[in-house]
């Protein structure tokens, strides 16, 4: 017999296994838009997330349904509808990019980069400066709001309760 129209990589895996490893995977790019995997699960999972990501493009309900059937996350459909579709809407095809790296150091399998073409403008993790201790907090409010003044503010005083109110 002939292995006619008998496409992809069975991954030793079986069918059921291997459409929810190729799902997650997609899920994952979808999410993270780069991953790092072994190459032939990359390369499948390639084949998926072009697919995928050509359906997108169209944002309408049939094209979401259909790409629900694959991606089962909410949160990776509407980032996959909202911001990855109409950021490939002049692309013809190729959104996906596979870098392959070192192999891996246990069992020395090939390992690859899966990452999306055109990255997002907040990709790179932004420094952000830490919250100021307590007693920096004092000095810095205490230098700012000193300066040109040759005195400070009196701390604000809470009120003292009449002594009619107190319980006994």
């Amino acid at each position: 017999m002939s292995r006619h129209a008998n496409t992809g990589r069975k991954l030793s895996r079986n069918s059921s296994h291997r459409k929810a490893l190729l799902d997650n995977l997609v899920r994952a790019v979808i999410l993270q838009e780069s991953i790092t995997t072994t190459t032939p699960k990359a390369k499948e999972a390639k084949r998926v997330v072009e697919r995928v990501i050509t359906k997108a493009k169209a944002n309408t309900l049939a094209a979401r349904r259909n790409v629900h059937k694959t991606v089962r996350d909410q949160a990776a459909l509407a980032k996959l509808f909202e911001t990855i579709g109409p950021r490939f809407k002049a692309r013809p095809g190729g959104y996906t990019r596979l870098v392959h790296t070192s192999n891996r150091v246990g069992d020395n399998a090939p390992m690859s980069i899966l990452e999306l073409v055109e990255k997002s403008e907040k990709t790179e993790p932004e420094a952000k400066a830490s919250p100021p201790k307590k007693g920096e907090e004092k000095k810095t409010e205490a230098s700012s709001s000193d300066q040109g003044k040759g005195e400070k503010k009196p701390a604000k005083q809470k009120k003292a309760k009449p002594e009619g109110e107190k319980k006994e």
